[in-house]
């Protein structure tokens, strides 16, 4: 019998960046000895941030200091987004809750991690125009 992998939306949050607007979402992909997580970020317009920040999504927090991980919170680094000069570690922050929070780094040591092998961030710049 086979066995379909279970796809969800985990860490999910508007970024504002200085007025640019996106739309973060974690993918999860779970089956027996398959794991997939990947966060995914879509360029969005003023107007549907507003949209969907008034219908319940929530602004992503960005911080200066890296999350830690306490007793019942896990804590694992995703991707480094960079965008319109400022660039950002994205972490995925899991408790009976699943967060992405943002942390400003300086863009030249950015640079330096994805030169290093670090994952960048998948992200869709182009501005969703659906409806």
């Amino acid at each position: 019998m086979a066995t379909t992998a279970t796809v969800e939306i985990g860490s999910r949050c508007i970024i504002n960046n200085n007025g640019r607007f996106f739309l973060l979402a974690e993918i999860e992909a779970k089956a027996p000895g398959v794991e997939i997580d990947p966060i995914i970020i879509i360029r969005i317009t003023a107007e549907q941030a507003r949209r969907l920040l008034s219908g319940g999504l929530k602004l992503c927090p960005i911080t200066n200091k890296r999350p830690r991980p306490t007793p019942g919170t896990k804590v694992e680094f995703k991707c480094i987004f960079i965008d319109n000069g400022r660039a950002f570690s994205i972490f995925d922050v899991e408790n009976s809750t699943d967060n992405a929070v943002l942390l400003r780094i300086p863009l030249a040591l950015a640079r330096r991690l994805i030169a290093k092998g670090v994952r960048r961030c998948t992200v869709i710049r182009r501005p969703f125009l659906g409806s």
